[in-house]
């Protein structure tokens, strides 16, 4: 008596909403880098929302709904191609939301740095201003244009990210990374162009900002599957496990962004919205099958971010003492 997959993708689209492990793709830097010494620190929740897995998660739970239950043996068909395209799309691009860290410090001549890591991802970035002021809201003078209007700037940064493929530690939604024997690692270069309007002189009560955003990513993968097995072709020929499928990836993705910074001196609200494009090209899948997957998708997130200033020298009076 053969038995059914155990596998069912509603339950499983639920573990997807509740976390999940993206590339860190939010901005909420402003044109502004931060003045030498100076640190910023904060925390965001970030969202990612793919057209993508979601027409090919959708598909796979649609033909999988009713089949609940446990096999040591798994026969490949239509079903259980449906739902490795599925897990593909959701691994390049996952639908869900994260908690993002960060961490930011000013070097000096118009450059600064950062770090932050968002749930299993880690990303390292360095910015440069090319328009605008770069002093700190401490060091604005009274009597500037800048107090009234605030200022403009721009600037241009490259970020690199990786992170290697991990599903999320739920019930049954780790036995799909078992049943294919998935294993993807992703690295990302991101470019991101920032021009910010200030709020206040020097940012000090905010800005908005907008810009563009280009990143190249790399993805490596491989599928193993230890019980899925060819469909029987001719009648008492055992059935044969499926080989391997690994390979090795590229895609491009362009998008663009706003976001605005509210608070004062030391302490803001962010809010932020991104929007990208990305081919994500065509992948081996098990079977001899492939798929071609591109889509759109849309990051918003919100947080916290803190400011803590380098002490400033008091100017001591050159006069003659008596």
């Amino acid at each position: 008596m053969k038995k059914q997959v155990g596998i069912f993708v509603p339950f499983i689209l639920v573990a997807i909403a509740i976390s999940s492990c993206s590339a860190p793709r939010s901005i909420l830097t402003s044109g502004k880098v931060l003045p030498k010494n100076q640190v910023r620190f904060g925390k965001n929740t970030t969202f990612n929302i793919s057209s993508a897995p979601i027409e090919r998660s959708i598909k796979g739970s649609m033909d999988l709904a009713e089949n609940v239950s446990s096999s040591d043996t798994v026969i490949y068909n239509n079903q259980i191609a449906n739902l490795n395209s599925a897990v593909m799309a959701y691994c390049l691009d996952p639908i869900g939301y994260n908690t993002e860290t960060f961490f930011r410090y000013g070097l000096g001549h118009r450059l600064d740095m950062g770090f932050r890591n968002t749930g299993g991802a880690n990303a390292f970035d360095m910015m440069y201003q090319f328009m605008g002021s770069n002093k700190n809201c401490n060091e604005s003078g009274p009597s500037t244009t800048l107090r009234v209007t605030g200022g403009f700037y721009g600037s241009i940064g490259a970020q690199y990210s990786w992170h290697n493929y991990r599903f999320v530690n739920f019930y049954k939604f780790d036995k799909i990374q078992k049943l294919f024997g998935l294993e993807m690692e992703r690295k990302d270069i991101t470019i991101p162009l920032v021009f910010s309007k200030s709020f206040g002189p020097e940012e000090r009560v905010g800005c908005f900002s907008f810009g563009l955003v280009y990143s190249h990513s790399f993805i490596n993968y491989k599928i193993s599957p230890k019980n899925i097995y060819s469909e029987e072709i001719i009648a008492n020929v055992p059935r044969e496990l499926l080989l391997p499928v690994s390979g090795k990836t590229q895609f491009d993705a362009y998008g663009t962004f706003i976001n605005i910074k509210l608070g004062k001196k030391y302490v803001f609200f962010n809010f932020s919205l991104a929007a990208y494009y990305q081919n994500y090209g065509r992948y081996p899948m098990l079977g001899g099958s492939n798929v071609l997957l591109k889509g759109i998708s849309i990051v918003p997130s919100y947080g916290m971010q803190f400011n803590i200033f380098p002490k400033t020298k008091k100017k001591v009076d050159e006069g003659i003492q008596i």
